[in-house]
């Protein structure tokens, strides 16, 4: 059934299995979220358009079912805002792109950047995560809006995993290209008496990465969210490693918002939103592991670091999502969170 128009209605498309960005984007606007990420002719990478063919009929057929005033689409990959903007462009309803650093960044999506600058002639918003992209984006003409990642609590993880007899690390991240994983062992090796839990997908691990890791690492496979969080929480110290310069690392944000001490690649970007909440290390083992022990012999102090940044990166994203919503002319007073709803 088709639902009428014209009462500021907010539907947040995301290609992919879950978003946490984009259920929290949706909770603030007083919207809905859908997660299309079909898998339909396959996950070969040949594959590949026929499966975003099927994936933008879905999302299609999702956008005549809830007929939104606006419409939130992420970047990457492409098709969300091409078929976003064709929407909008036959309806009455307007447009925001959230993009992500790989959508100007990530060697496979740079050639969609000018079709990305083609899209931001008519939205009403766009998104960016770091001050780099924000100024890339002004460069051309545009008034994006940076737009930090929200802040995750305790009340939104899962039970933490049994203690254990000595310190524990969390390794957060998804096995992605970006993360230095045989550094990360090599400086769990030099830790022994620590244990390592590293978080992601195993199938993009490369061939014996499990069996010849030390003893003390453990991988956990991916993770539902409530999960995830969970793993956080119950770790001594939160270890978000990548060698990409470009990335805002979101498991940063969630570390600060679970009050944990965070270990963060040295990274120029990464330094300037995290400074004073978080130690900085070389992606090398031994660097890796000198951070990690000293994570741990300053628990507390690093824990109370964190808790004392969210005040300023939640001011940060409050201010952001104000002048958003002014920008959609919607009501200040955001919604509840809303459970996903994936579109099949």
């Amino acid at each position: 059934m088709r639902r009428a128009r014209g009462d500021g209605r907010v539907l947040v498309v995301a290609w992919d299995r879950f978003q946490p960005r984009s259920v929290a984007l949706a909770a603030a606007l007083g919207g809905e979220v859908r997660h299309i990420r079909g898998d339909w002719p396959g996950r070969h990478p040949a594959l590949l358009p026929l499966r975003y063919l099927a994936d933008a009929v879905r999302m299609w057929r999702a956008l005549r079912r809830e007929q939104p005033d606006v419409l939130l689409v992420v970047s990457p990959p492409i098709g969300p805002p091409i078929v976003g903007w064709l929407w909008c462009r036959l309806h009455r309803c307007r447009l925001v792109v959230d993009c992500h650093t790989s959508a100007f960044h990530l060697w496979k999506w740079r050639w969609t950047v000018p079709i990305h600058r083609l899209i931001f002639a008519r939205c009403a918003a766009v998104l960016v995560h770091t001050e780099a992209d924000d100024a890339q984006v002004r460069g051309w003409g545009f008034q994006p809006i940076l737009l930090p990642d929200d802040l995750p609590d305790t009340s939104q993880a899962g039970p933490p995993p049994p203690a254990a007899a000595g310190p524990r690390v969390a390794v957060a991240g998804s096995f992605a290209w970006d993360e230095p994983v045989a550094a990360t062992l090599e400086a769990a090796r030099l830790l022994p008496d620590v244990e390592f839990r590293l978080t992601g997908n195993l199938a993009r691990l490369g061939q014996g990465v499990q069996s010849n890791a030390p003893a003390n690492a453990t991988f956990t496979g991916y993770l539902a969210y409530p999960q995830f969080l969970g793993e956080l929480v119950g770790a001594n110290a939160v270890a978000v490693f990548t060698t990409d310069p470009n990335i805002m690392n979101r498991a940063a944000f969630e570390t600060i918002g679970l009050g944990r001490p965070l270990i963060l690649s040295d990274l120029a970007q990464l330094r300037t939103r995290f400074t004073g909440g978080a130690l900085f290390c070389a992606n090398d083992p031994a660097a890796m592991a000198a951070a990690i022990r000293q994570a741990l012999a300053e628990e507390a102090g690093l824990a109370g670091r964190s808790r004392a940044m969210q005040g300023r990166l939640r001011d940060q994203r409050d201010g952001a999502l104000t002048e958003l919503r002014q920008r959609l002319e919607l009501t200040p007073s955001p919604a509840p969170a809303i459970p996903d709803a994936s579109v099949a």
